[in-house]
């Protein structure tokens, strides 16, 4: 089977999604709306209505940003199950991040002493379906303490990563760590899902897998140097391996005395560029993840056009529909907290 034909089903889904995006001036459109209720009221008739229409009263933007990510959870398995088996395996990658975040959603759950069937209400269980673990995330939510909760994850993928961070909370009262070595979770699938891949595929996915892996492990350590952790349990938290970090620039990251030691050898990375220096480390790291973003969003609008019959067409598309959700969530939240339009459109990926 050709190349061209491999990739038919998934373009002709691709060229109807992308007629469902929203256009820039109704992103900004939206973000002039009065109040929340006025804001869904402009969603109608767009992708997310079926999703908006499923939303109890009163409306709220966290009850809207659980709507839009579940119409992300929708079109990005549309896009894989549409696409070539060895694209599709690398593509999951994205809803994988949905079964990482209802772990740490689980997590604060069982440390606020929520029931099961608060716990279960705030999963997306849409992710669970399409990775075939429901049970498995049904079972853990009914854990009433983490190390309950680590035990009933009965997958290898996490085993690690809960043991570590359990052993951490279980020292210091802290979840971070679990956060942290989950996160690391899926960085380490997505870097084996780019492995992967035939070579002929990889070249068209290499920038978007390099910025995410390797700006993960710049992100990890230098906030690893804010909260003052141990280096050698900083090595077990980030990536093993890296696209455009050298060891030696990990190692130094690592060792660095402090947060500013770390950040200038960050500056002098191939990611530099996205890390300048802000008044304080924690807006410095807040400022790099919005860069980071943004840098991702306009390489996903080239892609879109450049990349055809490849891997790169769809995960082109779903970092356009991830950009689109990103700016309605920060739309929903700034409207209902009655900020200024022009502070929610700072906000936005424009």
């Amino acid at each position: 089977m050709s190349q061209t034909t491999r990739y038919a089903a998934v373009l002709a889904k691709i060229g109807a999604e992308k007629s469902k995006l929203l256009s820039e001036a109704k992103i900004k459109s939206l973000a002039e709306s009065k109040n929340v209720a006025a804001f869904a009221s402009q969603l109608r008739d767009t992708a997310y209505q079926v999703q908006i229409a499923k939303v109890p009263a009163p409306l709220t933007s966290r009850k809207l940003e659980r709507a839009f990510n579940e119409n992300l959870i929708e079109s990005h398995v549309k896009m894989i199950k549409n696409s070539p088996t060895k694209a599709a395996g690398f593509l999951s990658v994205h809803v994988l991040l949905f079964e990482v975040e209802n772990l740490k959603t689980l997590i604060k759950a069982i440390n606020g002493e929520l029931g099961t069937e608060e716990k279960l209400s705030r999963l997306y269980f849409s992710a669970e379906d399409f990775l075939k673990r429901r049970l498995m995330l049904e079972e853990a939510a009914k854990a009433l303490t983490l190390k309950q909760m680590q035990n009933s994850i009965k997958t290898s993928l996490y085993s690690s990563a809960l043991s570590k961070g359990v052993q951490v909370y279980e020292e210091n009262g802290s979840t971070s760590a679990l956060d942290i070595l989950l996160d690391k979770v899926f960085f380490d699938s997505l870097h084996d899902a780019y492995e992967a891949l035939p070579r002929s595929e990889k070249s068209h996915v290499y920038w978007h897998a390099a910025t995410e892996n390797d700006t993960f492990t710049l992100l990890t350590i230098l906030r690893g140097k804010i909260l003052n952790y141990d280096a050698n349990w900083l090595r077990g938290a980030v990536p093993p391996k890296n696209f455009k970090l050298t060891s030696e620039t990990v190692d130094a990251l690592l060792m660095a005395a402090d947060f500013e030691s770390a950040l200038k050898i960050a500056s002098e990375t191939f990611y530099g560029k996205l890390f300048a220096k802000a008044s304080t480390p924690d807006d410095t790291l807040a400022a790099a993840e919005k860069a980071i973003k943004k840098a991702e969003y306009q390489h996903a609008k080239v892609a879109t056009i450049g990349e055809i019959f490849n891997v790169g067409a769809p995960l082109a598309f779903m970092m356009l529909k991830e950009a689109e959700v990103r700016n309605l969530i920060a739309a929903s939240a700034g409207v209902e907290g009655g900020v200024s339009t022009d502070f929610i459109q700072s906000q936005m990926l424009l």
